[in-house]
């Protein structure tokens, strides 16, 4: 994929200034893409929707197994921190 300025780029840059603790999925190049704003905490959203479908561009995935993958490795990581800077998911439309 070519190093094109996404909207999730500048989201990005500007919760930075603001809140440098955010927590950013890694890698940017693939979850970027996938940040579609940001809460009155300064948290990261992120659509679940267009994670799956990085995941499968990226990563060569199916759908299923790229929702599979999200819910063990991503959401897995967040459920019950604690950490006020963590991302936000919204499921923003039925994958299935």
């Amino acid at each position: 994929m070519q190093n094109e300025i996404t909207e999730g780029d500048q989201i990005l840059e500007e919760l930075s200034d603001i809140n440098e603790e955010v927590i950013v999925l890694e890698p940017r190049s693939t979850f970027n893409r996938a940040i579609i704003g940001s809460d009155t905490n300064c948290r990261i959203v992120y659509s679940v929707t267009k994670i799956i479908r990085a995941l499968m561009d990226e990563d060569d995935m199916n759908e299923e197994e790229a929702l599979e993958w999200f819910e063990f490795n991503t959401l897995g990581t967040f459920n019950g921190m604690e950490d006020k800077n963590k991302p936000i998911f919204m499921y923003d439309e039925f994958i299935f």
